[in-house]
């Protein structure tokens, strides 16, 4: 439960401040004896946090044959307070983002199930500012209200899919138009700074991934967006299939021979 001393204490009061000020808020006007007899302190103990709290706007004083204090105006103190808060926020704002640039380690969050890992995927795509890139065989409609809010804002949509997608309003669509049950894999890349990777587990028929703001990562992710591009603009002009007009820039690999996806069908 809220009471005015929690309230206090939350306002960066110590615990006896809060009693001080709550109350000569209740009984204005009284002395440091009055107060330390009302509240079961030393004088010794109660006078330093009296004078701490007159120094810092907290009391006011009265001078007389006994000073009397009373509480400050709760208005004009909430206000010091407010004042007070705003400018330290201020000064800490870039000491505290400075050191935690210097600290700040890549981190690797795992992501399982396509409903977790679609909902970072829109989450990442709301945040962007400037430009979005994607390669995905996932229907582009589950993205749509993501897209038309991001078409609005004038961020870039880079999309490569080898699914045949719906044409949407503000997206650049590089599509092979294969025709797909279901998507098994995004790749995503906002404002060159996040990156989410994600695929099925076949083994387990579930949804795996990985979100970083890792740059080597970011740059890896981007490089292989821009390739399944570049080879799909270079069939558009040529009218074939690269691989097929020179079969000989082949390199062999366990990837380009399947093996290694046959593999993942007959692990135990």
């Amino acid at each position: 439960m809220n009471t005015i001393h929690n309230t206090l204490m939350q306002l960066g009061f110590s615990q006896h401040e809060a009693n001080i000020y709550k109350t000569l808020l209740e009984q204005p006007g009284l002395t440091v004896y009055q107060l330390s007899k009302e509240l079961s302190l030393s004088r010794s103990s109660i006078y330093p946090i009296v004078d701490k709290m007159f120094e810092d706007g907290f009391l006011v004083l009265q001078n007389g044959k006994k000073d009397q204090y009373y509480a400050a105006d709760p208005a004009a103190l909430l206000l010091q307070l407010e004042e007070r808060f705003t400018k330290a926020v201020k000064v800490a704002k870039p000491l505290l983002t400075s050191i935690s640039e210097k600290t700040k380690r890549d981190e690797y969050v795992n992501l399982i199930n396509e409903e977790a890992i679609i909902a970072k995927a829109k989450a990442m795509m709301l945040a962007t500012k400037k430009e979005l890139v994607m390669n995905t065989d996932l229907d582009l409609e589950l993205f749509q209200d993501e897209i038309k809010f991001l078409h609005k804002k004038g961020v870039r949509i880079v999309v490569f899919s080898f699914r045949k997608q719906p044409k949407l309003e503000g997206v650049e669509l590089y599509s092979h138009e294969y025709t797909l049950k279901q998507g098994n894999r995004i790749l995503l890349v906002t404002d060159a700074i996040q990156v989410l990777i994600a695929s099925v587990n076949h083994n387990r028929e579930e949804w795996i991934g990985t979100y970083t703001e890792n740059r080597f990562m970011m740059k890896v992710i981007y490089e292989h967006i821009h390739h399944d591009i570049y080879l799909y603009r270079i069939k558009e002009k040529l009218g074939v299939n690269l691989f097929e007009m020179h079969p000989d820039i082949l390199i062999d690999t366990l990837c380009e021979r399947g093996d290694i996806f046959e593999s993942e069908h007959h692990e135990e």
